[in-house]
C-alpha cells in the first residue's frame, strides 16, 4: 500500500465528509434486492477496506442507521439520503464504502478482485456489460 494513498468522498449534499487511507481490498455490484432498492439502481457498489482506514471527516452525527438484514447497518446522509457505507457486524475488522461517493478518485482496488454478486437475484430485464466474475451469492 502506499504511504501517501489518501482520498475523500461525500453524500450528495457535503454535509457528511468522509477520508480512505489505504487501497481496497476488492470491489463488489451487488444485484440482490435490498441493493437495488437501496442504491435505486440496477446494482449496489461497494469498495471494501480495513476499518481502520475509514473515518467520517465531518457531519457524522448527520448520518442515520438502518439494519436492513440483522448484523447489517447501513449508514445514510440524514438530510439527502446517499448511503455511504455498510457495516457487517460479522466482520469488525472491515467496512463496506459506496466509492460512486468518492471524490473523483479510484478506490485503489486490484482489479481483478472486482465482481458481480447476488447475481441470481438480477432484475430479468437487465443485461451485463462486461466480463467481471459473477456469482449466484457470495463467492
Amino acid at each position: 500500500m502506499p504511504d501517501d494513498f489518501n482520498i475523500t468522498g461525500s453524500c450528495q449534499c457535503r454535509a457528511v465528509r468522509y477520508a480512505v487511507t489505504a487501497l481496497a481490498h476488492e470491489v463488489d455490484h451487488c444485484h440482490c434486492s435490498v441493493c437495488r432498492k437501496s442504491h435505486g439502481a440496477m446494482f449496489g457498489t461497494y469498495a471494501t477496506v480495513d476499518r481502520a482506514a475509514f473515518r467520517f471527516t465531518d457531519g457524522e452525527d448527520n448520518l442515520s442507521d438502518f439494519e436492513v438484514t440483522p448484523g447489517v447497518t447501513r449508514r445514510f446522509c440524514r438530510t439527502c439520503g446517499c448511503h455511504l457505507v455498510v457495516i457487517p457486524e460479522a466482520m469488525p475488522e472491515i467496512i463496506w464504502y459506496t466509492p460512486a461517493t468518492l471524490d473523483g478518485a479510484d478506490p485503489g482496488h486490484p482489479r481483478e478482485t472486482e465482481k458481480h454478486i447476488h447475481v441470481a437475484s438480477q432484475q430479468p430485464w437487465w443485461s451485463f456489460t462486461d466480463d467481471r466474475p459473477k456469482f449466484d451469492g457470495l463467492p
